[in-house]
């Protein structure tokens, strides 16, 4: 009788010790859940900022006289599209227009916009310096228009005005060429 009393005082202990293991876990559990969830509302909070941030900077360009497309409202994107006539019209328009070619080296050997300044998009953010700031219009483009639909959204989050994207990139450009530097 005393050793049955023994095992089944064993036995108890055994299941207590794997009920404690198993409250251990579940505890572990919960807390790393409370974590991602923390995690997740910061993120979704950011997200939320960095939306109002553009809807408050594209209604201050309405209140300033600017023209604002519905697009532009309606994607939350800081910048216009500007077509390869309305690109033309930018080169020819204004002398501070700064030319913004994200293409690699290699995609430039068969000409670039006259004047544009080489950054591939991988250099971006590094070489971010380089770009003027302020009111001086930016002109980006790519080989097809989304790698500088990219940078437009890179550079209007660091804070940049006034900057356009190429439609269709250099390979709907039908205005002056000139070589590639160097």
């Amino acid at each position: 009788m005393d050793l049955l009393a023994l095992l089944l005082a064993g036995l108890a202990l055994l299941v207590a010790f794997a009920a404690l293991l198993t409250a251990k876990g579940l505890r572990t559990s919960a807390l790393d859940a409370a974590t991602d969830a923390r995690r997740e509302a910061r993120n979704v909070g950011e997200e939320v900022e960095r939306a109002l941030e553009v809807q408050r900077r594209l209604l201050a360009r309405v209140a300033s006289g600017e023209t604002v497309d519905c697009e532009m409202v309606l994607e939350g994107r800081l910048w216009s599209e500007a077509t390869p006539d309305a690109g033309k019209a930018l080169l020819e328009s204004h002398a501070d227009l700064f030319v913004l070619d994200v293409r690699t080296p290699e995609e430039t050997r068969h000409g670039i916009i006259p004047g544009a300044h080489l950054i591939p998009i991988d250099e971006l953010e590094q070489r971010v310096s380089e770009i003027p700031s302020g009111e001086r219009p930016i002109l980006v483009y790519c080989a097809a228009g989304a790698r500088s639909a990219a940078a437009c959204e890179l550079l209007s989050l660091r804070g940049f005005e006034g900057l356009h994207n190429l439609e269709g990139g250099f390979s709907s450009w039908s205005g002056p060429t000139a070589p590639p530097p160097g």
